[in-house]
């Protein structure tokens, strides 16, 4: 089933801007096919050198934006000059492209080093409704490539994937692509695969609604072979229109492995920052007329919602499939404002 601004921005398919970055000047912050993919438990993952995130996330959409200074002329009694702060004008990339304060902070990169390695790793539902979005990403990943590659960053970026239904799988075994075709030709086949209702492993069907995000997203945590977190922008960019169930659930005799704190906490000790592509419109659910914000754009019993919890972003998918955002816009403008920003999860 299908369900993204920054803690707060997302089903009929349309065309969109394409990889057009230009729009988006807010200054915010060997392949295996699905048969032959294979599930690696993290638990027995050790390939990660990784240390703890701190506290303190500054909301995207309400955190407190740049300012620029401005000469009021000398001060009488001091012979200075005073400043005032006024509010930048900015282009968030979840408009068509209209001048707003968006409240968004300055990117910048005063006092932080920017990384010179970018990991991202799509952590994809793969159930019956999910097509679209894949093909949307086969569609657009050579643009996203692209664009990641014009930041003159030092090395090639690295691309992993993870999908889930009931069930979960890292493809690979956690090895990155060999480049962003042979990602595009995995998306292309997953695309196909949703329309078998079956789960990731090919081993029983489908019949409920809830799918398995945080086993998910705490398989590309702990099974992605990510660069150090030292020198590496560390993402995920995440998609589903639909909710999660939590550590003991049973979905369709699949057992969730994962609470959504373990989740959480694995995700920030790593210093991954995700960005899900989610249902914002209470348009989830088998009657496409349910709730299913909780957790990426609203808190989840009380705690905060994951895109907050890990410095990165919720957008509203509704949007990209009423072409309102560019998937590929979205993406290189999250991978930019990134890139030098300090990890500061919540």
């Amino acid at each position: 089933m299908l369900s993204g601004v920054l803690a707060g921005l997302a089903f009929a398919a349309c065309g969109d801007s394409g990889g057009d970055t230009s729009q988006v000047t807010a200054t915010a912050p060997t392949t295996e096919s699905p048969t032959g993919a294979s599930t690696v438990d993290p638990s027995a993952s050790g390939s990660d050198s990784e240390s703890s995130g701190a506290s303190d996330s500054t909301d995207g959409q309400t955190g407190s934006s740049g300012a620029v200074s401005t000469s009021t002329g000398l001060d009488p009694t001091t012979g200075t000059e005073p400043t005032t702060s006024e509010p930048t004008t900015t282009t968030s990339p979840f408009t068509t492209g209209e001048s707003t304060d968006t409240g968004w902070w300055e990117t910048t990169t005063e006092g932080d080093t920017c990384k010179v390695n970018i990991d991202i790793v799509f952590v994809m539902d793969v159930s019956t409704s999910m097509s679209a979005i894949l093909q949307k990403l086969a569609d657009e990943i050579l643009v996203v490539d692209q664009a990641i590659a014009a930041l003159d960053v030092e090395t090639q970026p690295s691309y992993g994937l993870v999908v889930f239904v009931d069930d979960a799988t890292i493809i690979n075994g956690g090895m990155p692509y060999a480049d962003a075709a042979a990602l595009q030709a995995d998306f292309i086949e997953w695309s196909t695969f949703t329309q078998s209702n079956s789960q990731t492993d090919g081993n029983g069907s489908n019949g409920d609604w809830p799918e398995n995000t945080l086993d998910g997203l705490y398989l590309a945590a702990y099974g992605f072979q990510w660069r150090p977190t030292e020198s590496t922008l560390r993402m995920i960019i995440h998609t589903t229109d639909d909710t999660f169930g939590d550590k003991g659930a049973n979905q369709s005799g699949e057992i969730v492995q994962h609470s959504y704190d373990e989740t959480v906490l694995g995700l920030q000790e790593r210093e991954i920052r995700v960005f899900s592509f989610v249902d914002n419109d209470m348009t989830g659910g088998p009657g496409n007329n349910e709730d299913v914000s909780m957790g990426f754009f609203t808190p989840y019993q009380g705690k905060t919602p994951i895109p907050q919890a890990t410095d990165g972003g919720a957008f509203n998918i509704n949007d990209v499939y009423e072409g309102q955002l560019s998937l590929s816009a979205a993406i290189n403008q999250s991978v930019e404002d990134s890139l030098c920003m300090q990890y500061i999860p919540m």
